[in-house]
């Protein structure tokens, strides 16, 4: 979808959202996420955790990585000294071995990012759940993710960020 049509759509949206039938009109707050993932304790707790699995992780392959560098260095010492099938077979190996690292490498990136969504995902229930409720009890008809693509302007007054970070914290 164009630009254009995207803030055409947002206009419409807003519109339709600030007046509706029968009502003087709906009450529009924003929270911005990112700032509750980052300053809350169970975003700073989560951000941790990732924190030392990628460490434990880049170890094991870093020492991995060092053995295959190790095993290139003396396949090239020893190549001039080698008969033909021995240089050939060190070669597939160091190539097999190659492979092997980049696919563990793949393989570990693609594990990290499920579980920076599967953490991710958790907190942003919870923090739906009491987004809800605050919304709620301040009269909110909508709450936007401020940030969002569809979020061109917002009152300060109207970011109740700060008390969804205190209460998320409160139910942790």
């Amino acid at each position: 979808m164009g630009t254009w049509k995207q803030v055409a759509l947002a206009v419409a949206l807003v519109m339709g959202l600030s007046v509706p039938a029968g009502a003087e009109g709906t009450r529009i707050g924003y929270v911005n996420l990112q700032k509750v993932m980052v300053g809350s304790k169970a975003g700073q707790k989560a951000q941790a955790d990732m924190k030392v699995e990628v460490e434990e992780l880049e170890k094991k392959l870093t020492a991995k990585k060092d053995e295959l560098l190790k095993m290139k260095e003396d396949l090239e010492r020893r190549a001039v000294v080698m008969r033909d099938e021995e240089r050939r077979k060190l070669a597939e190996e160091f190539e097999r071995k190659q492979l092997d690292l980049k696919l563990e490498f793949e393989e570990t990136q693609a594990e990290l990012q499920k579980k920076d969504q599967e953490i991710t995902g958790t907190i942003y229930r919870r923090l739906r759940e009491i987004i809800a409720e605050i919304g709620k009890q301040k009269g909110y008809g909508v709450v936007l993710e401020l940030g969002a693509p569809m979020v061109l302007y917002s009152d300060p007054s109207d970011d109740i960020t700060d008390e969804v970070l205190k209460a998320f914290d409160a139910s942790s």
